[in-house]
Parts: structure tokens; C-alpha cells; sequence
């Protein structure tokens, strides 16, 4: 069953359809431009937690503008919860990177960008929880952040929600989730960058049967697979002080992650030299 646009809203092609979403480009009449409306399915109208979900993306990209975020112009409650949402005409992450990985100059632009845009969330109390190389929009050398479905407060955390392959283990097994959780999915999208593959492969969980130490040693998964000690995907030859940083930012202790403003240090040395003011907000 197909979600029904809003009034005023034309739907001129299906971009995608998730579990809980459809996501649409679309035709505002009003505004007389082309958008995206992201609307709730039909068949999940009656979850209230789903509804609140789609509430609450609307509330954040309609109300704190940023450069680096994508831009929401208005939240529809009926029939169906819906985001509207700005056009934009970049390409993902995902898609660039596997296409080639990145040179560390761009990479180190890309993550100031994003330690931007993350420090404004989280200046306001806001996680994404999701970041990953296809939730980013990049177009002549701007990085956007888009999908904040799984956006929350610091806190307790919904076990295992979030995307394989890039949730910190505290995300994974429920327990309180902060700022560092975003720092190790930042990581762990700056090493894709660089590499081409992701550092941990597409595991889903991390275990949570048994206790772990907070240095790196060996995990069974939950689905009874092997996990990584360490990052399997770091490029030889980089320069120490952007390796430690990003094996730091992937530490399992989340006590143990750089903040913010600490990864935008490092970073701004490695960035093009008309980049190294950009105005980043890292918290």
C-alpha cells in the first residue's frame, strides 16, 4: 500500500521505501518548487513511537538551521505524519565512495563538516544516531547531512537500532548513548571514506551476553560471528596524528572518544588551506 501525499503536495516519483517511510519527490504548490516529502506508511500509522519519530525528524530540520543539515520546510500531521524537505542534487557519500575513495584532504574537509553540523545537534541536545556514508549529500565539496528518522536524546538507547556496521556498542546494546556515540559513527564514516570499505564490515551487533573489556579483543556477535578487534579497513600511510585520532574515535569505550572540538583540531591540519577557517561549530 502506497502513503498518501498531503494536500498541496504532488508526488512526481518514488525515491525510496523503507520499513516506516516512503520517501517522495514531490511538487509543492504553494511554494511552487520542486521538495521531498517524506511520509509515514500507511500500515505503520497505528505505532504511536513511529509517529513521534516522524514528528520529531520534522521538529529538528524545520527549527535548526545549518549549513551542513538538510533543510525541512514544514511538518504535515494528517492524514499521514510527513517532512518536507529541500531538494538537494548530490550525489551520497555512499555513491562517491564507492566509486573511489577520498583523497585526506577532502576527507579531512568532510569530517569538519561534519563535526559542524554534529556539534549544532548536539549544542541543542539532539543525537543523529545514524550518521553513515548514505545519509551524507555531497555536492562541490559541501557535505550535507540528511536522515534524522533515528534522532534522539542522550540516554537510554533502543537496542540495535541504527544502521550493520555502524553502531557504537553502546547503541547496539541499549545502554545510555551521548555525543560519543556520534563521534564513533563519525569515525567509522571518515575511515570508509579513505579506504573504500567499511571498517567493520556489516555486523549488526556487537555482543551483549557477555562482558568486555575497554580495550580491543575479540567478540562473538549475538548471531554467534566473530567481530573485529580492530578496524579492518585503515589506509597504510597516514599521517599519525589522523590515525590515532580515528582509532580513537572508534575506541569501544565511549569515555575514551575524542570530543568534537578535538576531532575538528586535528582534522583543520589536514584540510585544504583555504578550508582551515570554515567556521566549523564543534562541541
Amino acid at each position: 500500500m502506497s502513503a498518501v501525499l498531503p494536500a498541496g503536495y504532488r508526488g512526481l516519483r518514488l525515491l525510496a521505501r523503507g520499513r516506516r517511510m516512503e520517501t517522495w519527490d514531490a511538487y509543492d504548490e504553494a511554494r511552487d518548487a520542486r521538495c521531498v516529502v517524506k511520509v509515514l506508511r500507511p500500515e505503520r500509522a497505528g505505532e504511536q513511537r513511529v509517529r513521534d519519530a516522524v514528528l520529531r525528524e520534522g521538529e529538528i530540520v524545520t527549527t535548526l538551521a545549518h549549513p551542513h543539515l538538510v533543510r525541512g520546510y514544514a511538518v504535515v500531521e494528517e492524514p499521514l505524519p510527513a517532512v518536507v524537505l529541500e531538494t538537494l542534487r548530490g550525489a551520497t557519500l555512499a555513491a562517491v565512495v564507492e566509486d573511489a575513495a577520498l583523497d585526506l584532504p577532502d576527507v579531512a574537509l568532510l569530517g569538519l563538516q561534519l563535526s559542524s553540523v554534529l556539534g549544532w545537534l548536539h549544542r541543542h541536545d539532539w543525537l543523529h544516531l545514524d550518521l553513515k556514508p548514505a545519509n551524507v549529500v555531497v555536492e562541490h565539496g559541501k557535505a550535507v547531512l540528511i536522515d534524522l528518522s533515528l534522532a534522539g536524546r542522550p540516554g537510554p538507547a533502543r537496542a540495535g537500532a541504527g544502521t550493520p556496521g555502524y553502531l557504537a556498542p553502546e547503541q547496539a546494546r541499549g545502554d545510555h548513548v551521548g555525543p560519543a556515540t556520534d563521534v564513533w559513527a563519525l569515525g567509522v564514516t571518515l575511515l570508509e571514506s579513505l579506504s573504500g570499505e567499511p571498517p567493520f564490515g556489516d555486523e549488526a551487533t556487537w555482543d551483549s551476553r557477555r562482558r568486555w573489556s575497554t580495550r580491543w579483543s575479540p567478540r562473538w556477535s549475538a548471531a554467534g560471528r566473530r567481530m573485529p578487534s580492530a578496524p579492518r579497513a585503515v589506509p597504510e600511510g597516514l599521517p599519525e596524528a589522523l590515525r590515532g585520532l580515528l582509532l580513537a574515535c572508534v575506541d569501544l569505550d565511549p569515555a575514551a572518544r575524542p570530543r568534537l572540538v578535538d576531532v575538528r583540531d586535528v582534522l583543520a591540519g589536514f584540510a585544504p588551506r583555504d578550508e582551515d577557517d570554515v567556521g566549523v561549530e564543534a562541541g
